[in-house]
């Protein structure tokens, strides 16, 4: 089994990129794609976020649930994120770049069961990216939780990996 968490589907269209609820991520697909060295400066920008800065972004992008569980923000989570930056940001921008466009293959042909995790509050990710990728794979199971944002793996994680964990075979 295979899963995503509030994952984006293929964003085909440059209107697409403006469906997302967050105005760097906004900024950054089209500049990855057409100014990659625009998108590695405002990433550089990014990666000297002090803590109190990624303090008051995370509640933005947490639904009611999600939101409870980082006030105050687990040490953790800040962390993660001075990690994911400590090797620079050109990993980031081939990421940011490959959001925008063909992604290398087709969705439908996917045969591996996939489940797409997806809280109902999310505002990075909406709800129809959810609904567009369990369309798009024909062997997928949407699960929308209530009450939870993007950051629904915090509140989520045992269910998530639990649904992950190999079943045993008859």
């Amino acid at each position: 089994v295979v899963a995503t968490i509030d994952g984006m589907a293929p964003l085909e269209r440059l209107r697409n990129v403006f469906e997302i609820g967050f105005l760097p991520d906004e900024l950054l697909i089209p500049a990855a794609r057409w100014a990659p060295w625009a998108a590695a400066a405002l990433l550089q920008l990014i990666r000297r976020v002090p803590p109190r800065v990624l303090g008051w972004v995370l509640p933005h992008l947490a639904g009611s649930r999600d939101g409870a569980a980082l006030n105050p923000p687990p040490l953790s989570l800040l962390a993660t994120h001075r990690e994911v930056m400590s090797g620079g940001v050109q990993g980031m921008v081939e990421e940011y770049r490959h959001y925008f466009g063909s992604w290398g293959f087709d969705l439908p042909e996917i045969q591996q069961p996939v489940t797409i995790w997806q809280g109902e509050e999310d505002t990075l990710v909406p709800m129809k990216h959810a609904r567009r990728l369990a369309s798009l794979l024909p062997n997928s199971t949407l699960r929308t939780v209530p009450a939870t944002g993007h950051l629904l793996p915090v509140v989520m994680a045992k269910e998530i990996l639990d649904d992950l964990a190999p079943r045993p075979r008859n």
